[in-house]
């Protein structure tokens, strides 16, 4: 991976635009827009960190999965023990 990563820094910078990311995962700019969106890839500003495209490069299968995972099942906002309380007092209203 250090012989990708350095090359395409040589190549692109720490940063590039979101056409030239497109250009090298071979995918449209809209497709980078949603990746950078659901984690897949980092923004810094409105540009793409090369450094996340090298790793999408050599893992894309897992940082797939993990995009999906993470915006089909969002984590709960409650914790047990919140949940837990609420649902008790919810019980004491009813009578139960």
């Amino acid at each position: 991976m250090d012989n990708r990563l350095d090359d395409m820094l040589a190549r692109y910078g720490e940063v590039c635009q979101q056409k030239t990311a497109a250009r090298i995962l071979s995918v449209t700019p809209r497709t980078i827009s949603r990746m950078m969106d659901d984690g897949r890839l980092r923004r810094v500003g409105m540009r793409v960190d090369v450094r996340s495209i090298c790793q999408y490069i050599e893992n894309p299968v897992q940082m797939d999965f993990d995009a999906r995972v993470k915006t089909k099942y969002p984590k709960n906002l409650i914790e047990h023990g919140e949940f837990y309380a609420a649902s008790r007092a919810v019980k004491r209203r009813k009578g139960a």
